[in-house]
Formats: C-alpha cells, sequence, structure tokens
C-alpha cells in the first residue's frame, strides 16, 4: 500500500468553538515529520459556531480537511477520518488539547524504537477560571483518577492505553478499526483488541500534552458518569480488561445508598452512615490538600468537590450500566448523554 503522506492527524470534534481555532493552528505549527503530515477534522454536525471557524481556518491553512460525522459519536469520526487518510500513519488529536511542536516527530520515533502497535504520551491537565483549575488539580490526584499508570506523568514503558493514540493505518484496519458501538471508552476497548491480538501500548512520560478539563462541576460530573457506565459496556465485551479500580467507585456509591437506606429505620446505621462519609471525605481532602498545597491552597474546596463529583459520576454510571447489562434496559438515555 502506498501512501501520500507519512501521517494523517485526525481530530474528531463538535461544538468546540472556543477552542478549535487554537488547536488547529497548534497542529499546524508542528515539526513536519520526514514525508509530511495532513490534518482531517471531523465535525459532529455543531451548532454553536464551530463550522464558520472550521470554514475561515480552511482559508489560511493549507491542507486542512473537514469532513462531516452525522452519528456524531466520536468511534465513527476516527473510523471515517481512517477511511479518508492518505498518511501510513494515524495520530489522534483532541480539540481541548495543547501539543508540543515536536509531536509528530517524537510519536515517530518512540514508535520505530519500540516497534509498539501503538504509542502516546501524557495528558497534563490545565485551566483558566477557578472551577477549571480545580478539576485540573483533581487529575492530578491518584485518589481521583485511580492511580492508572496512563496519569502517572513519569512512568515510560508498556501500558493498557495511552492518550490519542499514534498507530499505523493498516494495523488499525487489520484489528477492525474503532468500535462503533462505543459512544464513550472506545479508545480502551480499541486498545483491549490490540493487545488480545499480541499487540503492545507504549507511553512515554516525556511526551507531554496540555489537556483543559471540563469548565463546569455540571459537565465533569455527566462526563465521569458516561465513564462508568460505558466502563460496564468495555468489560461485558472483554471481561478480561476488568480491575479492582474499576469497581471501587460503584462499591461506594451502593456503599452510601444502603447505608442511607438502613439508617431510616436504625439509628445504629445512621452513625455508621455519618463515620463512613466522614473518613471519605477526610480521605479526599487530604488528597486534594496535597495537590494544592502551597500555590494553590485556595483552589482546595473546588479540588474536593472535583474528586467527589468524580467517583460520584463514576460509581454510578457503572452502577446503571450494570442494571442495563443485567436486564437488558437499555442505553438510550446513556447515548444522548454523550451525544
Amino acid at each position: 500500500m502506498s501512501y501520500e503522506k507519512k501521517v494523517s492527524v485526525l481530530m474528531p470534534c463538535r461544538n468546540e468553538a472556543g477552542t478549535i481555532e487554537a488547536c488547529i493552528s497548534n497542529v499546524f505549527e508542528f515539526d513536519p515529520p520526514e514525508g509530511g503530515f495532513e490534518l482531517i477534522v471531523i465535525d459532529g454536525m455543531s451548532d454553536d459556531g464551530t463550522r464558520e471557524r472550521l470554514e475561515r481556518m480552511k482559508e489560511r491553512c493549507k491542507g486542512l480537511v473537514v469532513i462531516d460525522n452525522p452519528k456524531r459519536f466520536v468511534p465513527h469520526a476516527m473510523n471515517l477520518g481512517i477511511r479518508r487518510a492518505r498518511g501510513e500513519f494515524i495520530v489522534r488529536v483532541d480539540a481541548r488539547c495543547v501539543h508540543p511542536r515536536n509531536y509528530l516527530v517524537e510519536l515517530l520515533a518512540l514508535s520505530m524504537l519500540t516497534k509498539a502497535d501503538n504509542v502516546g504520551g501524557v495528558l497534563q491537565p490545565m485551566g483558566t477560571a477557578y472551577t477549571q483549575r480545580a478539576i485540573a488539580h483533581a487529575y492530578r490526584s491518584r485518589i481521583a483518577v485511580g492511580g492508572a499508570l496512563r496519569d502517572r506523568g513519569e512512568y515510560i514503558g508498556e501500558n493498557d492505553t495511552v492518550y490519542g493514540g499514534c498507530f499505523r493505518k493498516e494495523r488499525l484496519i487489520e484489528v477492525g478499526m474503532y468500535d462503533e458501538s462505543m459512544v464513550r471508552n472506545q479508545d480502551d476497548e480499541l486498545s483491549f483488541r490490540i493487545r488480545k491480538s499480541g499487540g503492545r501500548i507504549f507511553q512515554s512520560g516525556k511526551i507531554r500534552v496540555g489537556y483543559y478539563p471540563r469548565t463546569r462541576f455540571r459537565q465533569l460530573f455527566k462526563q465521569f458518569l458516561q465513564y462508568g457506565f460505558w466502563k460496564t459496556i468495555v468489560i461485558r465485551k472483554h471481561p478480561l480488561q476488568a480491575s479492582l479500580r474499576h469497581y471501587i467507585p460503584a462499591l461506594f456509591v451502593a456503599g452510601l445508598v444502603v447505608l442511607s437506606a438502613g439508617s431510616l429505620f436504625n439509628a445504629r446505621i445512621s452513625v455508621l452512615l455519618l463515620l463512613f462519609t466522614a473518613f471519605y471525605l477526610f480521605a479526599v481532602s487530604v488528597a486534594a490538600f496535597r495537590v494544592c498545597w502551597p500555590a494553590e491552597w485556595r483552589l482546595w474546596p473546588g479540588v474536593v468537590l472535583a474528586i467527589v463529583l468524580m467517583h460520584v459520576g463514576y460509581g454510578t454510571g457503572f452502577l446503571f450500566g450494570l442494571a442495563s447489562n443485567t436486564f437488558n434496559l437499555g442505553f438510550a438515555w446513556f447515548t444522548t448523554l454523550s451525544r
């Protein structure tokens, strides 16, 4: 198979009017690898002015390709981009991220060095306003995200999945590309299939990508509600991918529900609920303090709230997913949430 470019950079997006121009400009400032690269933006029928900004950027950025994603979901967007791509390598970027100039060069060098099927760097959350900065600090706490290797900025080595990813196009086609039934967690599901087929995934903490998280706590809760729900779908398809850290938030939420219900009928259970909640909030508060002190101590209350919303959102979504899988309740509500 012959290729016109070395790399095809794919950027799925929907309603990213506030960041899309900066992200596209960021990509076109990349140091080009030998063989060059193209940028394909797959727009999920944006209605907030994103599309108008994309049309303006096409006039300024030679080589920018914009295609429609009528289904609006990320895995469909990625598959559309992969089919349209003219590059030997596929690299995914996100409209909420800021990438280093040497991003493509470093990814290709890592791919050549490790011979891995997928390589990537690590996200460094950052923010501007108070809420976004608090959420960014929450991401830096291992108690918030379970201590996954993907979230350890210093880690260099094999991993279960990585941010974005850099793949050979032929390899992506060989494993079946992205599963379009996975509205969320599609990267996890694809990574599992790669590893199941004998492939390797490699992460380098030296490749750092800035990430702007959600700007409102309500959006954060919704995001983690989706993550928890769709993680159960991944586990149902690939049971071996499950680990204890996926179940802990659900056990926490279930414990709160059971103790709350029991406290209505038994005073001792009320005391147990109070102690359980107090111990949890103390642990979260200490973890939040550690990531805030001393420079950002004013963010401490927001970080505490963000971590709680991550846990409760993920755990609640996971329980809904388990119930849906067990009783065949359907996914329509969470599918709508994820648009």
